[in-house]
């Protein structure tokens, strides 16, 4: 079998071995693979399947042992080809560059348009994701730079880190909501309140958990999600309080929601990172340092 034949024998096998859906899966005419089927067959002098009134059923044993190395080999070939995929932007000059949606939005949606007018050479790969996400492609080499919340639990030894945002969590309430006549809210005051901030992927949910405990509030999160959109909303109308970074306030409706600061907030602060090394390329060392030049905040 070739990497195509692999395929479709995998997708019969997925199909429960019906092949009118696998064909349709994967299409391409249900005679075309039951001639497939045949050919491997008649030309190994071995069987794949077994057969019950003409239609397949199951796997022989030496179906199930072929099966398994096929995949093994699809998932190799697969990191074959990300490997070359990734090998050929190097080469091409293309920096990878992995940071949070809500980041992307904030602050970089102008930024890397007047960064590549600039560098009109740089040719950039962007990942969006949650902090966690994006630090074990860091350290798997899957990206080249990304910018992390604070703590970034990266090895001071082997990663490049700078501060380059400095900024706080904030609670989102609806306009009515019973606390919206507070000026500035203590954890005491979101007792009984149900909460809601984003998912675990993000080190912001672990930085909201971990002062929810401090403060003996355990368990108060009760709606998680990757959104921030959709985090505020389900404050309208409701007792919900949305703990999120406090930026997302330029984007809210004023009218409809209200932003509210802690007395013992929890920093929202993020780092430039990328794994030291010997050299980087000319336009790797461009994009970082203009990143830096950019949003760097003295402490």
């Amino acid at each position: 079998m070739d990497i195509i034949q692999l395929g479709y024998f995998i997708n019969i096998v997925e199909c429960d071995y019906n092949l009118s859906l696998a064909s349709k899966k994967i299409h391409i005419s249900q005679s075309a693979l039951s001639q497939f089927i045949s050919n491997f067959e008649y030309d190994n002098d071995i069987l794949l399947f077994h057969r019950k009134n003409g239609r397949l059923f199951s796997l022989t044993r030496a179906g199930e042992k072929i099966y398994e190395y096929a995949l093994k080999i699809i998932s190799q070939y697969e990191e074959m080809e990300e490997m070359v995929r990734i090998e050929s932007l190097k080469q091409k000059g293309t920096i990878r560059i992995g940071l949070p949606s809500l980041i992307l939005r904030v602050y970089f949606s102008n930024f890397f348009p007047t960064l590549l007018n600039k560098r009109p050479d740089a040719q950039l790969e962007i990942t969006e994701g949650g902090s966690n996400e994006l630090r074990r492609k860091l350290i798997n080499d899957e990206i080249d730079i990304a910018i992390l919340i604070e703590p970034t639990n990266l090895d001071p030894k082997n990663y490049e880190q700078h501060v380059i945002q400095i900024d706080e969590m904030s609670a989102f309430i609806d306009k009515n909501h019973a606390l919206a006549q507070k000026e500035v809210l203590s954890w005491k005051d979101l007792k009984k309140c149900p909460l809601a901030t984003f998912n675990k992927d993000f080190m912001t949910y672990s930085l909201v958990e971990d002062k929810l405990a401090a403060n003996n509030l355990k368990n108060q999160i009760t709606f998680t999600s990757s959104s921030w959109d959709y985090l505020i909303d389900l404050t309208k109308a409701t007792d919900v309080v949305t703990i999120i970074p406090r930026p997302v306030e330029k984007y809210i409706d004023k009218d409809q929601f209200a932003c509210k600061k802690f007395k013992n907030y929890i920093p929202f602060n993020f780092h430039l990172c990328r794994p030291i090394k010997n050299k980087y390329s000319a336009v790797e060392n461009y994009v970082f340092n203009d990143i830096i030049n950019h949003f760097y905040q003295p402490l």
